[in-house]
């Protein structure tokens, strides 16, 4: 469940959003169903965040810091992924089918599975079977 003063911050201030983030680096941010549709999160700190079941249809997440985060089940069609860093991020489930700007590059470094959804013009990173099998 999602902490409601971390959605709350996202929603209106991502400026002030990264300096918490800044003058706190170990908060594991917890928006877990958060609904983040249409928000501009352009830059924004979301690294370890828990962003499980959280609805990202049509956000802005150009240069967003995801590393390590917790995507499963998120729904990210239309998102903006220009530039977004996945390394670590678990995207098992999320569908991404729509995504904008998203690459195999950023895909190679995330961990997903045969439940992710990926664009049609986007293979599935070969890993990603053994790393389901893993789990």
């Amino acid at each position: 469940m999602a902490d409601q003063e971390h959605v709350e911050l996202i929603k209106n201030d991502v400026d002030e959003w990264n300096r918490l983030r800044e003058d706190d680096p170990t908060l594991s941010p917890q928006l877990a169903g958060a609904d983040l549709r249409y928000l501009n999160l352009m830059f924004a700190n979301l690294s370890r965040a828990v962003l499980r079941n959280a609805d990202l249809a049509l956000a802005n997440l150009k240069g967003a810091d995801l590393r390590w985060s917790d995507l499963r089940n998120a729904n990210m069609v239309g998102a903006q992924m220009i530039g977004v860093d996945l390394m670590g991020a678990d995207l098992s489930g999320a569908d991404l089918r729509t995504a904008e700007d998203l690459t195999t590059e950023q895909l190679a470094e995330a961990h997903g599975d045969e439940t992710t959804h990926l664009p049609d013009d986007l293979p599935r990173p070969p890993q990603w079977s053994s790393i389901a099998g893993a789990r």
